[in-house]
């Protein structure tokens, strides 16, 4: 019997979002990264495809493409981690099907990169020997994304990032109008700071997101559920770069996506 098609399947890119009913708009930020599931409730013996979105827009702006991405890896219930690759510049695709039940993460990372803004425009260095020199930072940008195949199970694995958001029950165990908690940790240590989270279809201005909270000493947060959907989280800090003569700030920036019934 064929499969009826997922709630969470992707919808075209010319799709009409939903009307944004309140918009909670925040200051200007970096650009993002995320992590686009095809279909976060795949059939057992399937396989996964994705792609991984980039800007300020959520869920539709640009995308990146394979070169400019460090790590790409596929955790599954076994904690193996069968291979993801590119079939084209956008797109990837699991090697292997989804052979078990259970959850799956998807974890990857943008390369880490210099970006010196001068008064002569951006460069992608350090700001050594540059003239004019407004500001430098190094970021490092990282994603990941659950996916359930049939009953699904615990979906807290912690990859090792440089910040992780941890969700700290099976968002696919959630219905609207419930709390996902959830545990960030930055540099392998609690993160304290701001939590933003949006769903697909909320808002198509940028940085606009429909919730907003903060974690508390231990790192851990709940994000209400307000409807279902595909939905992000993003959290970022800043802190002092260590060589003060190479750049400024060390930034960081972590998503999560996952999908609710």
């Amino acid at each position: 019997m064929m499969k009826k098609r997922s709630r969470f399947a992707l919808k075209p890119v010319l799709c009409i979002l939903f009307p944004a009913i309140l918009l909670m708009s925040f200051p200007a930020q970096a650009h993002f990264p995320w992590i686009n599931l095809v279909d976060y409730t795949p059939n057992q013996g399937a396989g996964l495809n994705l792609t991984i979105g980039y800007g300020h827009h959520y869920p539709l702006d640009g995308f990146l493409k394979k070169d400019a991405l460090q790590s790409i890896s596929l955790i599954g219930p076994d904690k193996e981690a069968p291979a993801i690759k590119f079939t084209s510049e956008l797109e990837l695709q699991s090697e292997e099907a989804l052979s078990q039940e259970g959850v799956y993460i998807v974890a990857a990372q943008k390369k880490d990169s210099y970006y010196t803004k001068t008064s002569n425009g951006a460069k992608r260095t350090s700001k050594k020997g540059l003239d004019g020199v407004i500001r430098c930072s190094y970021s490092h940008k990282c994603m990941k994304a659950v996916a359930n195949v049939g009953k699904g199970g615990r979906a807290d694995t912690v990859v090792g990032h440089p910040i992780e958001i941890i969700p700290l029950e099976n968002p696919a165990n959630l219905k609207a109008g419930d709390y996902l908690p959830i545990r960030v940790v930055a540099d392998g240590k609690p993160f304290s700071g701001d939590v933003f989270a949006t769903f697909s279809g909320f808002s198509t201005d940028k940085s606009t997101f429909a919730y907003a909270t903060r974690t508390d000493k231990k790192g851990h947060a709940r994000i209400r559920i307000l409807r279902p959907g595909v939905w992000l989280i993003k959290v970022s800090h800043e802190v002092p770069y260590a060589d003060s003569t190479e750049c400024d700030l060390e930034s960081f920036v972590g998503t999560l996506t996952f999908a609710v019934e």
